[in-house]
């Protein structure tokens, strides 16, 4: 679907959500890289610093991977605004929700318990907290999905699919009510 004028403002609404969810995902990840470099100069000091990196890289990885996404669509939508974005807005909500168990893994194997050098529990939670909140924007994603929704229309059935009867119809074709 091509935007027209009427459309413009809301798509203009989306466009500034992403913008939003973007900004502060590059501020989550300068955190996430900060904390990064304490982890790496204080390895003597923790348990398991192979563990707390590869935690670390991992969401670094995966903002980037949304930031990579969030750019794309906001290039792509003032030019057409098609299903396929607004699934993938879904998508990125949903994986964000399912990546939510490894930050409570992470607080119960490595902070949730007597630390060997306890100043290292504010950089640990700092960690944790900087992920988890990010997680948690995303999940608000599914509200730009739903607005973006809003403007893509109801869902059309494939061409394919006409004329073919759901369950139901068939049934009260049969049978009658």
């Amino acid at each position: 679907m091509i935007p027209t004028e009427e459309s413009a403002a809301p798509l203009d609404g989306i466009l500034q959500l992403l913008r939003q969810f973007r900004t502060g995902a590059m501020e989550t990840s300068d955190l996430l890289r900060s904390s990064r470099l304490v982890v790496e100069s204080n390895t003597k000091q923790l348990e398991n610093p192979k563990a707390v990196l590869e935690y670390v890289d991992f969401f670094l990885d995966l903002i980037g991977r949304t930031v990579a996404d969030l750019d794309r669509l906001a290039a792509e939508l003032p030019e057409r605004v098609e299903r396929a974005h607004l699934e993938l807005l879904r998508q990125l909500a949903n994986n964000a929700a399912a990546e939510q168990r490894r930050c409570l893994i992470f607080r119960d194997k490595w902070i949730n318990k007597p630390l060997p050098y306890e100043q290292m529990r504010s950089v640990l939670n700092q960690i944790s907290t900087d992920s988890r909140d990010q997680l948690t924007e995303y999940k608000n994603l599914l509200g730009a999905a739903d607005r973006l929704e809003a403007l893509v229309g109801a869902p059309q059935k494939p061409a394919d699919d006409e004329g073919k009867l759901g369950r139901r119809e068939l049934f009260t074709k049969w049978f009658g009510k």
